[in-house]
C-alpha cells in the first residue's frame, strides 16, 4: 500500500486484524510508531497521516472536518479489506468517529471496536473560547497552558513558524466541529481518559455511549490529557487486551460454506 495518508510501519498482507490510529491535534504518526513492536504478529498497524505533518509537512493542511473526511473517505476503503479497530486520541477520536459515520452511510463495514481516547463525546461543543484565530503570541501562550507541545518547540521561533499552520488548522477543526447526526453504531466501544484531565470529565467520556448500541467501557489512566504519551505502556497494554478480545471473537465466528 503506497499512499501518503497511511503510515504502515510493518506491512502484513496476512494480518487477521488492522488497528487504524488517528493522532491528536498537532500530532503525527510518531505517537503510534513504537506500538508496532508490541502488537501481535497477525495485527497490522495503520496510522493516518493527514497533510501538514510528518513526511507531509510541506502540504496544505485541512481546517475543516468535512473537507478532511471528504478526501479520506475516498481512499480509506482500500485498507478495510480485513476486520479492523479504530483508535483516536483527542481530536483524532472525533475524526475517527466522523469517518465511521461516513463509512456507515456508504454501507462499508464498521469496525469491530471503536476506541475514543482523551475526548469529549462528538456532539459536545467546545466549551472554551476558540484559540485558532488568536494572534500568534497569544496562540502560543494558550499552547503552553495545554502542556501538549514540548517546551523546546514552543521556545524555538523557527520550529514554531514551521508548526503554526498545522496547529492552527487542527485547532480550528477541534474548536468548530460538533456532530449533529443521529446514527447509532453496532460495534463495541471503549473510552480512555486521564485521571487528572480537568477538561474531559467522566460524564463527557460516558457521553460517547449515546451513539453506540452497547455501553461504553471506560478506562482511566494516571496523569492529564496527554496520558497517551506519558502512560504509553499502560495504554498499549489496554489496547492489546482489546485486540485479544477481537481476535478471539473472530476465531469463534462460524465458517460459512460456499457450497
Amino acid at each position: 500500500m503506497n499512499n501518503k495518508w497511511f503510515v504502515i510501519p510493518k506491512p502484513n498482507i496476512n494480518a487477521d486484524l488492522k488497528l487504524i490510529c488517528f493522532p491528536y491535534a498537532g500530532g503525527s504518526a510518531s505517537t503510534f510508531l513504537p506500538w508496532v513492536k508490541n502488537l501481535p504478529n497477525n495485527v497490522e498497524l495503520i496510522i493516518i497521516q493527514a497533510p501538514g505533518r510528518g513526511s507531509r509537512m510541506g502540504e496544505q493542511t485541512y481546517s475543516d472536518m468535512q473537507a478532511l473526511i471528504g478526501d479520506l473517505i475516498k481512499i480509506i476503503p482500500s485498507v478495510l479489506n480485513k476486520p479492523y479497530i479504530l483508535f483516536g486520541h483527542s481530536l483524532g477520536s472525533r475524526i475517527a468517529f466522523e469517518l465511521m459515520d461516513n463509512l456507515k452511510r456508504l454501507n462499508h463495514a464498521l469496525p469491530l471496536h471503536f476506541i475514543a481516547s482523551g475526548s469529549r463525546g462528538p456532539h459536545h461543543k467546545c466549551m472554551k473560547e476558540p484559540i485558532y484565530d488568536l494572534p500568534q503570541d497569544e496562540f502560543i501562550e494558550e499552547l503552553k497552558n495545554l502542556n501538549g507541545t514540548p517546551k523546546a518547540v514552543l521556545e524555538n521561533k523557527e520550529l514554531m513558524e514551521l508548526f503554526l499552520p498545522l496547529l492552527k488548522a487542527d485547532f480550528e477543526i477541534a474548536d468548530r466541529y460538533c456532530y449533529t447526526g443521529k446514527e447509532h453504531f453496532d460495534c463495541l466501544l471503549s473510552v480512555f481518559g486521564g485521571e487528572d484531565d480537568v477538561d474531559i470529565c467522566l460524564s463527557k467520556l460516558n457521553s460517547w455511549g449515546d451513539f453506540f448500541e452497547t455501553d461504553a467501557n471506560i478506562h482511566l489512566f494516571p496523569e492529564n490529557h496527554f496520558f497517551i504519551d506519558s502512560q504509553s505502556k499502560l495504554v498499549q497494554q489496554k489496547v492489546n487486551d482489546i485486540i485479544k478480545d477481537c481476535l478471539t471473537k473472530l476465531t469463534l465466528q462460524p465458517i460459512v460454506s460456499n457450497a
